[in-house]
């Protein structure tokens, strides 16, 4: 497990060589961090890319080698949890059905809305977080297997979700709803609800953000003060890598539906709780996202994990991991 843990989230770019680094912890540092969590940075090097063009040759070997990963973390999955992952299409889009073996009586009826990770150019619907939330808190999840950059730019992935949504709440009292997202799924899951909520669709009854990139003009206090400490996302590969591949040249960056963190929010935009940590690249996007919300009077709390990485939350033993998923389930 030691060894796979350094191969995560944008790190597993790794491949394309570049300046490695270890990541350093003080003892200040440490102290007030649990030694599950100091013991798995100390796995983890910083990569920075090399001063050359991202191609999509290295898109497409960072995909799969990051799809090997996931099957690794599928198969734990399976062996902490006894559910079953069926796999569907609505609206002409492949969609993983997770269903735990056993629902919680409280959440017979409800379903989760998820949105997956991975930059825009990697990772499936089979992703880690959507897994855990569904074992952990009892429910049943359909998580979003989008099309992915570069073969399918923006807006494509927003309108594929957008129409599962539409699709789910046709079906669903949306009261039962929770919709759920990492990283990159961040802002395709705030595009897909302004989108409904801007077509009068009902809103979910809770919106769960981890580690959101909801900022794509890489701007912001976290993205330079971050860069080089947080262990999964850095300035320089999230820029080179998954942000050309999503967007041609001409997309506006600062659009709503391309960084949520420009859009208004207000009326019935679903109360939202946002899990970010002190190491995370996107820090400020989830900091300046909660006082967005809060103008909108839309109910939101926003969860730090002291130390913590980006996506951290997904971890499934580490006790501040354990901590901030206990506090989003409460939500």
């Amino acid at each position: 497990m030691k060894k796979l843990l350094v191969i995560t989230g944008l790190s597993a770019t790794f491949f394309l060589g570049g300046c490695a680094s270890h990541i350093k912890i003080s003892k200040e540092q440490a102290a007030t961090m649990s030694q599950q969590a100091v013991d798995t940075l100390k796995t983890f090097k910083y990569v920075k890319l090399p001063a050359i063009k991202a191609t999509d040759k290295m898109r497409l070997m960072g995909r799969e080698q990051f799809a090997t990963y996931e099957k690794w973390q599928v198969a734990d999955m399976h062996k902490r949890f006894d559910f079953t992952v069926t796999d569907t299409v609505i609206e002409g889009l492949k969609v993983n059905i997770i269903q735990p073996k056993n629902i919680k009586p409280e959440n017979e009826n409800a379903i989760g809305f998820h949105i997956h990770g991975g930059a825009f150019f990697m990772g499936s619907g089979y992703e880690r977080a959507a897994l855990l939330m569904a074992n952990e808190y009892g429910y049943t999840v359909y998580s979003v297997d989008y099309s992915l950059a570069p073969e399918a730019k923006y807006p494509v992935a927003i309108n594929e979700c957008f129409n599962v949504y539409k699709h789910l709440v046709a079906i669903h009292d949306t009261k039962n709803i929770i919709s759920t997202s990492l990283s990159a799924g961040g802002p395709l899951m705030q595009a897909t609800l302004l989108k409904a909520q801007n077509e009068n669709l009902k809103m979910p009854a809770v919106n769960v953000l981890l580690s959101p990139a909801v900022e794509l003009s890489i701007k912001g206090d976290s993205y330079i003060s971050n860069d080089r400490r947080d262990v999964i996302a850095g300035k320089n590969s999230s820029d080179k890598l998954g942000l050309m591949a999503y967007i041609d040249k001409d997309t506006d960056v600062n659009d709503p539906f391309v960084s949520p963190i420009n859009a208004v929010y207000n009326g019935n935009f679903p109360p939202t709780i946002i899990a970010t940590s002190t190491r995370d690249l996107f820090l400020s996007n989830s900091s300046r996202l909660l006082w967005k919300l809060k103008e909108g009077n839309i109910e939101a709390e926003l969860l730090v994990g002291e130390g913590m990485w980006h996506g951290y939350q997904t971890y499934p033993d580490i006790p501040e991991s354990i901590t901030a998923r206990k506090a989003i389930y409460n939500f």
